[in-house]
Order: structure tokens, then C-alpha cells, then sequence
């Protein structure tokens, strides 16, 4: 199958930097494409079941799935995109969309240029959030449910319906953007100081990031924390939607991403320096923050590492 190459971004407005906008995907027998395209940035696609041409573009996206389902190929990769996925598409990345079980399928699209998101990681000022963003052969996809993603989707939509000037509509999406990025490519603990958090669990936060700590796993936190277990569970719910105990996995599967992507020590070891006995409950756990198995993780960030 031939690649196509979008090198040209002339759609998004150099005046916002960005472009929105909303596609009701269909599928049939047709060889050719078709697209019908409506005010305020809709279209209607009916598409051959052989799927989109691999693409890759100047620009980034970031998809939106509205409804259904569609098989999403990328970088030689397929995943599911499912109602509810947010998935980050970076420049270069070579993608294409194929049909899952024929249904129907509605996503937004947001387009930015690269000037627009170089603005956005000065403001972030973190390096985290950049190799997050850009190190991963599959880019970054999330799950955001409910009506948070419903109000967000209508935020996006809203901007091309309303009469706003171009310097408006670049700072409406820009505050989406700046949202969308914290939330999922910066760790909680770099917004503590920005929420109510408590300075005794912010502090606690702190300390449990030190590998030793997060290594010696719950009793090291209480003892930090010098109060009861309950009240320990009670704060980390209510102000870190989580237990003692995710947040201290969370820091061991990512200080376990680092070691795959960046050493060659065998997988058994890396368990076993985190003071998780099992391997399997290893390899379940970083299934369940990765989605993939340590093995396949560090092949895949070798490889995107010699292809950046």
C-alpha cells in the first residue's frame, strides 16, 4: 500500500495555529472515498472497507472518538480506538484508519502546528512532558469517560460555531490544549502546589518519588506519613482520586518503563529491585499502565528511540 505524505498544512489558519473539526465516518464497497463536507467544519466520510491511505502529516492531531469503533494503524501498530479515546498524533507518525466490524464511527479532529504546540511546552516548562509525548512507537492514548469528555467535546465544537475573532478561537484552543497536556503527560505530583493538597501529603509525595521509598512500598509511606492507615487512604482519595497503594505502583511501573527503555538489565531483575516477588504480578501490573508487556515496551522504545 502507498504511503501518502501531507506535507502541506495550508488548511489551518495561520492566524490560530489550529484547526477543529468533526467527521461522521461510514464504510461500503466503493474503491474511492467520499467526502461531503458541511458548515462549521463538519464532514461526512463514506469510506471503502480497504480503509484510509497511510499518511503522515507537518502537523499534529489529536483525535476525539465520539462514537463507535475503528481500528486506528500506526507506525506499523493497530489499536482499537474505542468512544471515549483520546489519542495524541504526533508529526511523521504514519497512520491510517481501518474498519472495526463495519460500524459507523464519529470522532474530532484537532490539528495544531508546531509553532503552537512549541509555545505550549514553554509554558509547561518539563522535559517529562516532552519525551512522554514524543518517545512512545504508539502514541500516547487515553480513556476519558462520562460527561467530562462530553462537556470537552462540546467546548472544541463550539469554538467553530461561535463568531469569534481568529486571536479569540487561538486562545480558546490553547486553554484546551494546556488542559489536555497536564492532564495526561504530567505526573499529579508536578501540580500539587497549584491544588488544595495539604502541605503533609505534598510533602509525603515528594518523598515517596525517591526510589527507596517507593521500593520499600506501603509501611515506608505510613511511617512517612506518621498517621493512621484510614486517614492515609481517606486524603489520597479525595485529593489524588487513588489509593496509598496505585500511587506507589505508579511510581515502580515508571521507574520500570525507564529501566526497560534505557538499560539492557533482564526483566526478572527489574522486579525483583522493585521489591515485587512475582513475576506475573509484575508483568500485570505493567500490562495495566502500559498495555503492553515489559518485553514488547522495550522493544518498542529501542526502536522509537533509533527512529527519533
Amino acid at each position: 500500500m502507498r504511503h501518502n505524505e501531507f506535507e502541506k498544512d495550508s488548511f489551518i489558519s495561520s492566524q490560530i495555529g489550529a484547526d477543529i473539526s468533526y467527521h461522521s465516518i461510514s464504510w461500503n464497497n466503493s474503491p474511492e472515498p467520499v467526502v461531503i463536507p458541511s458548515g462549521g467544519n463538519i464532514n461526512y466520510h463514506s469510506l471503502p472497507f480497504s480503509g484510509t491511505l497511510p499518511h503522515s502529516h507537518e502537523f499534529a492531531e489529536v483525535l476525539f472518538i465520539l462514537s463507535g469503533r475503528i481500528i486506528h494503524q500506526i507506525n506499523g501498530e493497530f489499536q482499537l480506538l474505542k468512544s471515549g479515546n483520546i489519542c495524541f498524533v504526533r508529526p511523521a507518525d504514519q497512520h491510517c484508519f481501518k474498519p472495526f466490524n463495519r460500524e459507523k464511527c464519529e470522532m474530532i479532529i484537532l490539528a495544531y502546528r508546531l509553532e503552537l504546540f512549541l509555545t505550549l511546552s514553554e509554558y509547561l516548562e518539563n522535559d517529562q512532558f516532552l519525551q512522554q509525548f514524543t518517545a512512545p512507537v504508539i502514541p500516547a492514548t487515553f480513556l476519558l469517560e462520562g460527561t467530562e469528555f462530553t462537556e470537552l467535546c462540546n467546548k472544541m465544537l463550539a469554538i467553530n460555531s461561535e463568531m469569534l475573532s481568529p486571536y479569540y478561537k487561538k486562545i480558546k484552543i490553547k486553554i484546551i490544549m494546556a488542559k489536555l497536556f497536564t492532564r495526561f503527560f504530567i505526573d499529579e505530583i508536578n501540580l500539587l502546589s497549584e491544588s488544595q493538597v495539604p502541605d503533609w501529603l505534598e510533602d509525603l509525595c515528594e518523598k515517596m518519588r525517591y526510589p527507596a521509598n517507593f521500593i520499600a512500598g506501603l509501611k515506608k509511606m505510613q511511617h512517612l506519613a506518621g498517621c493512621t492507615k484510614e486517614h492515609l487512604c481517606k486524603s489520597f482519595r479525595k485529593y489524588l482520586n487513588k489509593t496509598p497503594t496505585e500511587f506507589i505502583n505508579e511510581l515502580r511501573m515508571s521507574h520500570a518503563a525507564r529501566q526497560l527503555s534505557d538499560t539492557d538489565e533482564e526483566i526478572f531483575a527489574i522486579a525483583y529491585d522493585l521489591n515485587i516477588q512475582s513475576l506475573s504480578r509484575f508483568y500485570h501490573l505493567f500490562k495495566k499502565y502500559y498495555t503492553v508487556s515489559p518485553a514488547k515496551y522495550r522493544i518498542r522504545a529501542k526502536a522509537g528511540k533509533r527512529i527519533l
